[in-house]
């Protein structure tokens, strides 16, 4: 094989096999896992948009979340642009609500409401308190049936 585009950090193997497991990947079996994790490991480009891994951190293993089998080596851009992603993350308990530390703000953070379709954030809105971003999202459901499944 050629040489690795981005060094491997000790261990970097297991602990990737951990986190995409926990990440809820399924593989067949190992050898399945291996050659998934050799594609990764080499990959230089985006499968989707072609676009140079500027760094390793940038690398993303897309999986569906339906079957949770692998697809693409993507970027994070295209990761996120992916149509079976309904939430961007969740960090609070509450769906498309994400805190957000900011030491600007006076109790350390803040909260946005995101919701993301199609490409594109069809809603983000920073609000103060918890809430408040929970009533910009609650709203903006009502208002946009047609687009929010």
């Amino acid at each position: 094989m050629s040489e690795l585009p981005f060094p491997l950090f000790k261990d970097h193997k297991s602990k990737t096999r951990y986190i995409w497991k926990k990440r809820g990947m399924i593989f067949r079996d190992d050898g399945h896992f291996e050659f998934v994790y050799n594609e990764y490991i080499y990959a230089t480009n985006c499968e989707l948009c072609n676009e140079l891994f500027p760094n390793s951190l940038n690398r993303q293993l897309d999986h569906n979340h339906i079957t949770a089998e692998p697809r693409n080596i993507v970027c994070n851009k295209c990761n996120h642009h992916k149509k079976d992603v309904k939430k961007v993350g969740n960090n609070t308990n509450h769906d498309y609500i994400f805190k957000i530390k900011n030491k600007n703000y006076k109790n350390g953070y803040y909260f946005t409401a995101k919701i993301f379709r199609d490409g594109k954030y069809v809603l983000s809105k920073s609000r103060t308190t918890l809430e408040k971003a929970i009533i910009v999202r609650d709203e903006f459901i009502e208002n946009n049936s047609g687009i929010y499944k």
